[in-house]
């Protein structure tokens, strides 16, 4: 073969690669209105701005929100429910070959209304939060996705100062923090945020007489939580004053450094989800209600929050994302049932609506898949 055939080639298999299509996989997590509607799989091209649905895991009531291990094998949704032993985790097995989801087992949470889900680091336990229940319990989980009963389950009290929202504990949120063995509760209820140290060789897995409790102000509600990779700062969503809580986290301890605004003031809010980009330079949260805006936030290198664009989406944006390559965020608007999709400059943080959209029945979460 010539030199100049073997350049021509090799040119054009360089240019075929850089040019293919990058698209992701997500697990959205929804409310139902009837058997056949679920968790659904969809799939983005960054390329074409393009979503599609890829297959619906039906039969699941209210799968609100949804995670899977670090292998993709394992797929686990709560279903938010109430009954005399609280709402369902249940559990799935996904096969790469045939792209087959298969339902494992499932159990109640001792709660109602989950509303956060986890895995421990080792994927030896699963986490569920239960808003109503104002409880967190502990299921243990093998290696194939099979969940066991819970083995612990730590129950809340108290109330705050609104008498509409904070009349009894309301956990929303668990995440574990990116250094430590330490798991962090949002209690929008009794406006306290948990810190809960875990041992995952020893039973309990976590260490309730460790635990410390950290008090935000009154009515605020806070509901989301997102640490930056070192661990250093918390950034915190309050749901009922539309604010974001900035903190700094060191020696175990939580000590408040900032509040903004994301909207008007106001008691009864509807903040919802936080996310901070690859970078850390910049902050996202979803406002509800009358607002339906996702607030851009310049993170001045976590030294303070500054507002930099209030962009407007479809009816109640729940939950949202930023794709892999952190150049699009999607948005799932509850009850416009519908994802859309909004560019984002990598360098300046602002968002651009787009018209690529897909209609899904009432979508309130994204985990990548």
């Amino acid at each position: 073969m010539k030199i100049s055939h073997f350049l021509a080639l090799l040119f054009s298999f360089l240019f075929l690669s850089c040019s293919t299509p990058k698209s992701t996989n997500y697990l959205v997590g929804t409310y139902t209105d009837n058997s056949t509607e679920g968790i659904n799989y969809i799939n983005f091209n960054s390329k074409t701005k393009k979503i599609k649905l890829n297959s619906v895991i039906a039969d699941v009531k209210d799968p609100s929100f949804v995670i899977a291990n670090k292998s993709k094998t394992i797929v686990i949704a709560v279903e938010h429910t109430e009954s005399e032993k609280g709402g369902k985790v249940v559990s799935y097995s996904y096969d790469k070959s045939s792209k087959l989801f298969q339902k494992l087992n499932s159990f109640f949470t001792l709660g109602n209304n989950p509303c956060s889900v986890t895995f421990s680091p080792k994927e030896d336990y699963v986490l569920v939060g239960n808003y109503s229940g104002g409880n967190l319990s502990v299921f243990p989980i093998d290696k194939n996705g099979f969940l066991s009963d819970a083995v612990q389950s730590i129950q809340y009290e108290g109330k705050s100062i609104n008498s509409q929202r904070q009349e009894k504990p309301h956990v929303h949120c668990i995440v574990l923090h990116p250094k430590q063995s330490k798991i962090f509760v949002a209690d929008l209820g009794t406006d306290s945020i948990e810190i809960i140290p875990f041992d995952e060789n020893t039973q309990p897995f976590l260490n309730e007489e460790h635990a410390l409790s950290y008090k935000v102000a009154s009515g605020s509600g806070p509901r989301h939580l997102v640490f930056n990779s070192s661990g250093t700062i918390l950034y915190a969503t309050f749901e009922l004053t539309n604010e974001i809580g900035v903190f700094e986290y060191k020696e175990n301890n939580l000590k408040q450094i900032q509040t903004i605004a994301l909207t008007a003031p106001t008691i009864n809010g509807s903040a919802a989800e936080l996310r901070l980009s690859n970078d850390e330079k910049f902050l996202y949260a979803s406002v509800r209600g009358n607002d339906n805006a996702i607030i851009v936030m310049n993170t001045n290198d976590g030294k303070k929050l500054e507002v930099i664009q209030t962009i407007k989406t479809a009816k109640t944006p729940r939950n949202f994302i930023l794709t892999k390559e952190q150049d699009n965020i999607l948005v799932a608007s509850q009850f416009s049932n519908l994802i859309s999709v909004f560019e984002r400059d990598i360098k300046t943080g602002l968002l651009k609506p787009t018209t690529n959209e897909l209609s899904i029945n009432k979508p309130v979460y994204f985990f990548p898949f």
